[in-house]
């Protein structure tokens, strides 16, 4: 027999389920799993709601034979539930648990997951690099990949094109830069020291990586509100993306991101 949706923890009943949740949830109380979807009623025990389910409607969720049907079971909780809206409504509204329910992960904290949700973890793939059809999920994304050279364009030709609209090919760059290329002679008996900042490394190879990093280049990137400088175009854009300091919205940050890339794949020259 259908009962009012209650709290398993104080025992308060409510009109709707709704209302129930949202109780449980600011109280971090237990709601009551047994409740019918379809019907929008609770029962007293997973006994009842099994014979409601059983007798009303045309499927069985225990007796049913789909061996690929996911079991609604709660491993934090080590819990079986008569159906996964009830294991959902659990995951929902139990404050044992920080549930995403679009990637199916548990966070130790309601902070880490409202952080989750607002990264771009879940964001679709709409930005796509105007050399090629790799497809990325935020404009700083776009900015890494072609910074990597991975199109035979150097940092310095992306930070040069963003002055002064345009890109060039590895043969005639739009700017000069100097290149540090680090010799044994950099050796000083235990490690390999960098010229630019003495910075030392166990190896030649990590001290030419170094040289060859953004490391000293120069800061051509300031934000107009926080006045923080940035040597790469993606690093100032992800500044834009986490809004520290709250200077662009992300539509606007968008919109700067399409004006780059149409002068990109405008004025590219091979």
């Amino acid at each position: 027999m259908p009962v009012d949706h209650f709290c398993l923890t104080c025992s308060k009943t409510f009109a709707s389920i709704n209302g129930l949740n949202s109780h449980a949830r600011a109280k971090r109380h237990t709601a009551n799993p047994f409740f019918c979807e379809e019907c929008d009623v609770s029962f007293i025990s997973n006994q009842a709601l099994q014979s409601h389910t059983n007798s009303t409607h045309s499927y069985d969720f225990a007796g049913s034979d789909d061996s690929e049907e996911e079991e609604p079971y709660c491993n934090g909780c080590e819990r079986l539930f008569v159906n996964m809206y009830a294991l959902n409504q659990h995951l929902f509204a139990s404050p044992k648990h920080n549930w995403c329910f679009d990637c199916s992960r548990d966070f130790a904290s309601e902070s880490s997951l409202v952080q989750h949700q607002n990264s771009l973890a879940h964001e679709d793939r709409n930005f796509k690099c105007p050399f090629c059809n790799g497809m990325f999920k935020s404009p700083s994304g776009v900015a890494l990949h072609i910074e990597s050279g991975c199109h035979t364009i150097t940092r310095h030709q992306v930070t040069a094109a963003i002055s002064v609209k345009r890109i060039t090919g590895p043969v005639q760059p739009p700017t000069t830069h100097t290149t540090y290329i680090a010799t044994e002679a950099s050796f000083d008996g235990t490690k390999y020291e960098c010229i630019l900042c003495t910075r030392r490394f166990d190896t030649l190879r990590g001290l030419n990586a170094h040289l060859n990093s953004p490391a000293h280049d120069d800061e051509e990137f300031r934000c107009p509100k926080c006045r923080r400088e940035f040597t790469l175009i993606s690093g100032f854009v992800q500044h834009l993306e986490s809004r520290v300091c709250g200077f662009a919205k992300p539509a606007q940050i968008n919109g700067y991101y399409a004006n780059l890339t149409d002068r990109f794949s405008g004025l590219l020259t091979m």
